[in-house]
C-alpha cells in the first residue's frame, strides 16, 4: 500500500506484537471500530521488512497500524479498544512527530490520556526514551 501525500498529514497509530497474523486481526479490529466516526481511516501496512541484523527500532513484521484523522470519538473508540486487552501495546505518532506509547492496562489507568494526547495536549512529546512516566518515546 503507497502513502499518499494525505495520509502522511494524519495520525497513525502501530500495533505492536510479536505474531503478525494477530497484529493485523487487531488492526482490522480497531478500523472496525474507528471506521464509523473516521470513515477515511485505512491500514497502514509495511511495504518491506526490516533486516534483522540491523538491532535497530523493532521489527516491521510485528507491527501493522493505521492512519486516520484524529477526533474525539476516534480517541474514545481507540481507547475502549486498547483497554479491552491489557496485553495490547500501540505507539500513536500524531502529525507532528509526537509519539505516544501505551498498553492496554495503561489505558485502563489513565482514560484521558489518548485523548490528550490526539488532541494535541500532553502526554507524548518526543522527551523520553519511551519508558517516561509520560508514555513518550525518543
Amino acid at each position: 500500500m503507497s502513502i499518499t501525500q494525505e495520509s502522511r498529514a494524519r495520525y497513525r497509530i502501530s500495533i505492536i506484537d510479536d505474531d503478525p497474523l494477530r497484529a493485523r486481526r487487531e488492526a482490522r479490529e480497531l478500523l472496525s471500530e474507528i471506521g464509523g466516526t473516521d470513515p477515511a481511516a485505512a491500514l497502514d501496512t509495511p511495504r518491506q521488512h526490516a533486516p534483522s541484523d540491523t538491532g535497530k527500532g523493532m521489527d516491521i513484521v510485528g507491527t501493522i497500524g493505521l492512519v486516520f484523522n484524529a477526533g474525539s470519538l476516534v480517541a474514545t473508540s481507540v481507547q475502549v479498544w486498547l483497554a479491552r486487552v491489557p496485553q495490547r501495546t500501540i505507539v500513536a505518532i500524531r502529525p507532528d512527530g509526537s509519539t505516544l506509547r501505551i498498553t492496554g492496562r495503561e489505558a485502563r489507568a489513565d482514560d484521558e490520556r489518548i485523548e490528550r494526547f490526539l488532541a494535541g495536549g500532553e502526554g507524548g512529546h518526543n522527551h523520553g526514551s519511551g519508558d517516561g512516566p509520560d508514555g513518550s518515546m525518543g
